[in-house]
């Protein structure tokens, strides 16, 4: 089943720009045949609401990635349908929440927020660096991939919490994902999913690995504000 991106209702109020500017990057390499591979393979879940609303569950990042390459439509699915369900406005939010379909923290790490304010689409998500940073360092294998829902940003407010981006901001990245690849492999991560312990050359590899991404991508951040310095 095909839907429209700007008809699917975010459940999360940020995503990690940093990332989708990577796929954005990524993606828009690709030909024709293998967007739509792309788009195939990224099927977005949705619980279908009280309201007839079609409620995101997981894949922020990549309806971001679609809106900003001008892709109209992505495949869905309806993993429950609470149209017909006798539930209160108050009701539905509960549930959402109580069955982790939806984030109710925003870009700061802080809430929970009440669903009145989250974006009406996928153009209003904010952008939360710690988010971006959990990616690159998982990226990298300073931890692995897990199902559990919402585990990046189980990560990102751990990552907040140190305030690696206190000091220099986003221009403090590649030191700040260093600084996170060590966090990530200290007994204080243990608890969080996904966490793995790598041998001391394994460690070395992704700390190398993600201070050239962060250098890498402060250099297109800086080539993107010339460019729009010039318009």
């Amino acid at each position: 089943m095909k839907e429209k991106v700007l008809n699917l209702r975010p459940t999360q109020f940020a995503v990690g720009m940093l990332e989708v500017d990577e796929k954005i990057k990524e993606v828009s390499q690709f030909s024709k045949k293998k967007i739509k591979k792309y788009i195939k393979k990224n099927v977005v879940p949705v619980v279908r609401g009280q309201d007839n609303e079609l409620y995101v569950v997981d894949k922020h990042h990549f309806l971001t990635v679609c809106y900003n390459l001008g892709i109209k439509k992505v495949n869905i699915d309806i993993i429950r349908d609470m149209k017909d369900e006798n539930l209160s406005y108050e009701e539905f939010w509960n549930w959402m929440v109580d069955n982790r379909n939806s984030y109710p923290y925003c870009q700061f790490g802080e809430g929970p927020r009440e669903a009145l304010y989250l974006p009406h689409d996928i153009r209003g998500l904010a952008d939360d660096p710690y988010r971006s940073i959990a990616w690159f360092v998982r990226k990298a294998g300073g931890y692995v991939s897990t199902d559990a829902n919402f585990s990046e940003f189980q990560w990102a407010n751990f990552f907040r919490s140190k305030h690696l981006l206190k000091k220099f901001g986003k221009k403090g990245l590649p030191e700040a994902l260093v600084e996170a690849v060590k966090l990530a492999q200290s007994d204080e991560a243990s608890c969080l999913p996904g966490f793995e312990k790598l041998s001391f050359h394994e460690k070395d590899a992704v700390k190398e690995k993600v201070y050239s991404k962060g250098e890498e991508v402060l250099q297109k951040l800086d080539d993107k504000d010339i460019a729009e310095h010039l318009q």
